[in-house]
């Protein structure tokens, strides 16, 4: 009879060591079900959000497209300052540099443009610093001559 309390408290760690595992096991399982669930519903959500995604990302190929298209013709537009001659495409990190009054033979300034189109006209932080730069007279000229 002395063993009694021993062998109770022994059943009694045992189903306490069960119980854990079955609330574990349960935990885990319910863990797979959520994941399972956001799977399910990111799926869903991909079905149907698909098209449009698919169709933002045309028209953001097609704007970006048609940007670099103006940003080679836009000096033979009616309305563009300067003679279309004085003008030489760069692309990057500035789009135009313009030497007005050169073809005439009269160079009177050199302008540097930044072409841009869509709804908004902000500048990336490349294109800042060279705004920045110009405009702060960091410009200089230099002549490199390389003998062969």
């Amino acid at each position: 009879m002395a063993n009694t309390p021993i062998l109770e408290w022994f059943i009694i760690g045992i189903l306490t060591v069960v119980l854990i595992l079955v609330l574990l096991r349960n935990k885990k399982s319910s863990e797979e079900q959520i994941t399972l669930e956001a799977e399910k519903l990111l799926e869903k959500w991909k079905k149907k959000e698909e098209k449009r995604i698919r169709q933002n990302a045309i028209d953001g190929s097609q704007a970006v497209t048609l940007g670099k298209s103006i940003e080679h013709i836009i000096p033979y537009f009616k309305d563009f300052p300067y003679n279309p001659k004085d003008v030489r495409f760069l692309g990057s990190p500035i789009d135009l540099i313009v030497f007005d009054g050169l073809n005439a033979g009269e160079l009177e300034q050199v302008v540097f443009i930044e072409v841009k189109t869509g709804k908004t006209a902000r500048l990336p932080e490349r294109e800042k610093m060279v705004k920045e730069c110009i405009e702060g007279g960091r410009v200089h000229w230099q002549l490199l001559h390389y003998q062969t």
